[in-house]
Parts: C-alpha cells; structure tokens; sequence
C-alpha cells in the first residue's frame, strides 16, 4: 500500500518550449499549464511546479524559436539531442527539488522524455496528461521530431509506465489504447477548461482593427488549423456583398504562407495579421471580436482528436463560435443558440454558417451571453481538477 495522499502535488513540464511566461509563444500548453495549477490550488492542494520551459533562456519560448523546430533536418537533430540531454538532467533536478514535498507528480506530456518515471521508482504516484499522441503528430502533422522511433517508445512508455492518463477527448483515447494498448481504464477523458476570471468580458479592453463585421482568429498556426479555407470563404462573401474581415492573432509555420493567400486573393485591407501576443492580452483581442473561428480539419491519422481551448475562450468572453463540427464542439456549442456549426472542409457549410451570423449580427451578444452561462457552469479549472480528484484520490493504492 502507498501513503494517503496529502493534497500536495508537484507539477511536471519537461517540454523545453512550454512556459508559463506571459510571452510563451506556445500559448495552449501555457493557458492549461495556468489553469491545472490554479484549479488544484482552488480545490485546498499545494502545489510544487517544475517547469522546464521557465528554466531556459527566454529566446527558447518566445516566437523567435518558432523558425528553429520547424527548419532543416540536421538542426531538428540537434534541438532532440538538447531535448533529451535536459530530460536526462531535469528528471534528476525535479527529484531534488520536490523530494519530500510532493505526494504526487502530475505531468504535463512533452516529446523525446518525461519527468515523473523518477517519482514513481520511489513509489509516488504518476498522473500524465496528454492533449495529442506526439508521436503522430511529430511525423504526419508538424515533422518537427527527427528521432521518430525513439519519440514513439519514450511515449508510448510513459503512458505504460504512469497510474494515470488524463485526456481531454473520448478519440484520443481510443488512440492510445489502439496504438500503445493501453487498458481503457487506466485513460480518464475529462473536458478542455478555462479560466473565466481571466477571459471575462467585463474586465477587457477590446481591440479592433475594422469598423465592420469581424471574425477573429487566436491560436498557433499549423496547417489543420485551417485558415487558408476561411480566406478563400471570406473573398467569396465580399464578392455577395457582405461586409466582413479577418483578425488572426498568433504566430506559426503557416503564417507567411496565408498571408500571401489574403494578399492573392485582394485581401490585404481586410485580413489582420497581428502576430503573436502575450497570453494576458488575449482577451482584449477576442473581445474585439464578434465572432470567433474554431475550423479544425481531418487528421491524417483518419480523427479529429483535438479539444480546441480557443472555442472555450471565445465562448469565455462572450464570443460566439464558428467551429467545424467534431465532437469536442458538438458537446460544448449548442448550434444557433450559443454559437454556428460547419462541416469540416465543406465550403457551402462553412458559408452557410457565416451567412447565418451575419444575418443574426444584432443577436450576437445575447448569443455571447448565453456561450459564457454555458462555460462557467460546466468548462471551469475548478470543475475539470474536482472530475479527476476521484480517480487520483484511488491511486495510492499499488
């Protein structure tokens, strides 16, 4: 038998690039990083941190690392040989620092290395949670891992290794208990979150970059994001008529490539690329807003996986979503009510939806109302912790 646990926690982030700085480029891992802590402080737990992404030089986190883990092969090798050189270190660091404060290790999951395996050889529990598999997504999606197979065994023995696997969708789920078999109940799926203090409309400041009809954009700018589609959306209902623009916050591999899809296609007076903005300012952007954009697509891997946190922001500050139709957004939104749902990579369905909107414009801050009722009552930190405080709670039994 293990100890009871003592309600303190320590958490564990090997990912060099994931900080808690309010200029982490990586601002998704920031936000549930933030939200995990304080949900667990909220709830009566001390809790001790090990982030490796607020230990390096600041360059490593901020938008100018961006270019260096999406670049040539031979320089991809080398930030894998640093990953696992500070994995190495820092899973010896964290034992030091947090030995004997700590009843328990919860660990954010980064690629090439965790953390927690050096816990549980002393017999403290080992919570993992994973928003991705990083060893898909690494070769098909972002090709920002060199040492695939070994990215894939680190992985995949992690989750082997831990007490617990914490998720945020029922897809992903069934991913790892396909390709890493995983017993079902030892992966518990528990729902994105936000932080309703922070992305509370009444404290913001909005900032808007046209007069008209504005959809808005927060988040990192990888290729199943999908904006190139929204573009091309945007250019046709211009051409019908409507009155409507484009602000896109955040940085990424995509950006230069849809920047010159908006210039293209005539767009440039209406598209704002405003780049990347510390995670304090975020709610001032979306505030601006009067509609958010969640337009995920298909993964290579045959599913959609993702829990996007920005649906839950938008709807946070009283946003309304536009967001392609994957269960995560079938659960949260609640169709022209709370917000609009397209079908992922149809175009008709994704105007259809920004027509409806459109039309509805004077309706949309009753609409916002109403998506911000629906995230405090079941999307809060607070609620996500206590929804896995059960099944935590069970772990000091071996």
């Amino acid at each position: 038998m293990r100890k009871m646990l003592k309600n303190r926690v320590g958490y564990l982030s090997g990912a060099p690039r994931i900080s808690t700085l309010p200029e982490a480029a990586v601002s998704g891992p920031r936000t549930r990083v933030l939200g995990i802590v304080k949900g667990f402080e909220a709830l009566g737990w001390k809790v001790n941190s090990f982030i490796a992404g607020d230990r390096v030089p600041r360059k490593w986190v901020t938008e100018e690392s961006e270019p260096a883990v999406n670049s040539k092969a031979w320089k991809i090798f080398l930030i894998d040989l640093v990953r696992l050189g500070l994995n190495f270190v820092n899973a010896r660091k964290a034992w030091n620092e947090l030995n004997g404060k700590v009843d328990l290790v919860y660990e954010y999951n980064a690629a090439l290395g965790s953390l927690g395996w050096i816990f549980k050889e002393y017999e403290i529990p080992w919570v993992v949670e994973t928003h991705r598999p990083l060893f898909y997504e690494a070769e098909a999606e972002r090709q920002n891992v060199f040492l695939k197979k070994l990215a894939r065994e680190r992985e995949l023995k992690a989750y082997r290794d831990c007490d617990l696997i914490v998720t945020i969708t029922e897809a992903l789920k069934d991913i790892l208990v396909r390709e890493g078999g995983i017993p079902p109940e030892k992966v518990l799926v528990v729902p994105s979150s936000v932080d309703t203090d922070k992305f509370n409309p009444e404290l913001a400041k909005p900032k808007r970059f046209f007069d008209g009809f504005t959809i808005g954009f927060v988040g990192n700018l990888y290729v199943w994001q999908r904006l190139d589609f929204l573009i091309e959306v945007l250019r046709e209902l211009r051409d019908e008529g409507l009155d409507i623009s484009l602000t896109v916050v955040g940085s990424g591999q995509m950006q230069k490539e849809w920047m010159a899809k908006a210039l293209d296609l005539e767009l440039a007076g209406n598209v704002k690329f405003v780049g990347q903005v510390p995670g304090d300012a975020v709610p001032d952007y979306i505030a601006g807003f009067d509609i958010g954009y969640s337009g995920h697509q298909q993964l290579q891997i045959g599913t959609m996986y993702h829990s996007p946190l920005k649906i839950y922001e938008y709807m946070a500050m009283e946003t309304p979503v536009v967001a392609s139709a994957f269960a995560d957004a079938i659960e949260v939104i609640k169709d022209d009510e709370t917000g609009f749902l397209f079908e992922s990579g149809d175009k008709e369905s994704l105007k259809i939806a920004l027509r409806k909107a459109y039309a509805k414009r004077e309706l949309l801050p009753e609409i916002g109302r109403k998506a911000r009722e629906e995230i405090i009552a079941n999307y809060s930190w607070n609620a996500r912790v206590e929804m896995m405080l059960e099944k935590i709670q069970n772990l000091h039994v071996n």
